[in-house]
């Protein structure tokens, strides 16, 4: 340890300082201070020591240990273990202590003010004390701000005040939520790049972090689309599909064109569902939702009726009203959309998409399909069957 701190300590230890004020110290594996550079213009109060006890006690179970002073002070010292000792930086402030809870903090400890400094700067000092010039790709950047913001969100936001980020308000959500609800799709088509929610980078992996933030969104979506009247089994059968999407993608500007599509294809799907000018029958509605989301099921006119709620007459007598079709029509347009996608978009054989959406048989499946399309489920296929699942 000795011919290390010789050698290389005091130059280390002095560009650190020059660069960012910040204290820093350096101790054996026993914590014996071997070098310091900045931490003696400092006077150590009874807190101080505390919170570096802490830190000591800390280091068996981590490499690196991150120690906020208070919730009302954004103060901390950072250490990292190497293969020689210990290094410690600060203590050092990482926001703002002209605030009133600071200033009280500080006058009960008798601490005077602390360095200041940016905690991506202490962030790149710690990186470099840990793997001196290791590639960036074998740091675990991405634990570490997660371990420093969920120990003190102070330090989030002032990280996010340092990068010059911002996160949606309350109100941007709500509008974007209307939007949906609403079945608004003229708007979003024409201002669809104003509604997307702006959002801070809170993990280093740029890509990472917009597909966290994209499958946010899309789970935003899918809620203001439920509360549009959407049922909520084919609305989180949506958010599968476009949560694929995401993982698909290869770049941040896919993830954004996919989070695009979300809104716009569900403000449609509310905008359809709901396309009379009076508010929809809350049976009927009730009704078609039952028959999407059974689609996969043996479904009875008698079965939907007791789970609307009222009598089978009355509920084929409203669904003639306001649909303009008997249920049962209604429910074999949406088996044969089911049978007509599968068709498209998967190799399963006809005889297994007709037993999945409960037909009789094959031949029954076969002659419904074929006396609503004009064409047989097999000529469908060879028609429009995509070559890529």
């Amino acid at each position: 340890m000795a011919d290390i701190i010789d050698r290389n300590a005091g130059a280390v230890l002095d560009l650190i300082y020059r660069l960012t004020r910040m204290p820093i110290r350096i101790y054996a594996e026993n914590w014996e201070k071997c070098a310091e550079i900045g931490g003696e213009k400092l006077s150590e109060t009874v807190y101080d020591r505390k919170v570096f006890l802490k830190l000591q006690n800390s280091f068996p179970e981590k490499n690196q240990v991150f120690v906020p002073y208070h919730e009302e002070a954004p103060i901390a010292i950072w250490g990292c273990k190497s293969e020689a000792g210990f290094y410690v930086l600060g203590p050092f402030c990482y926001g703002h202590q002209d605030t009133m809870e600071c200033k009280r903090f500080l006058r009960r400890n008798g601490m005077k003010e602390y360095p200041v400094c940016r905690l991506e700067d202490a962030q790149n000092v710690i990186r470099f004390l840990l793997h001196g010039k290791a590639n960036k790709r074998e740091i675990p950047e991405e634990q570490m701000l997660i371990d420093v913001s969920s120990q003190n969100p102070i330090i989030e936001e002032t990280r996010q005040l340092d990068a010059f980020q911002k996160n949606h308000t309350y109100v941007e959500e709500e509008f974007l939520r209307d939007c949906i609800r609403q079945g608004n799709v003229e708007y979003l088509k024409e201002h669809i790049h104003d509604v997307l929610l702006p959002h801070p980078v809170v993990i280093a992996d740029v890509k990472k972090n917009e597909e966290y933030m994209t499958v946010t969104g899309i789970s935003l979506a899918i809620r203001a689309a439920i509360e549009g009247g959407i049922g909520s089994k084919e609305a989180f059968l949506h958010n599968d599909m476009f949560l694929k999407k995401v993982a698909a993608c290869k770049d941040i500007e896919d993830m954004q064109e996919v989070l695009k599509d979300c809104y716009l294809f569900l403000a449609k799907l509310v905008r359809d569902r709901n396309k009379y000018g009076e508010v929809p029958n809350r049976h009927v509605a009730e009704c078609k939702r039952a028959v999407i989301a059974g689609r996969f099921q043996k479904l009875t006119i008698e079965g939907l009726a007791n789970e609307v709620g009222i009598s089978k007459e009355y509920l084929q007598k409203l669904f003639k009203k306001h649909e303009g079709i008997p249920i049962t029509e209604y429910m074999i347009k949406i088996k044969l959309e089911a049978a007509c996608n599968m068709l498209a978009y998967s190799d399963r054989k006809i005889s297994e998409i007709a037993e999945y959406l409960q037909f009789e048989s094959i031949s029954h499946f076969s002659v419904v399909f074929k006396r609503k399309l004009q064409l047989s489920p097999k000529e469908y296929r060879e028609k429009y069957q995509r070559t890529v699942f």
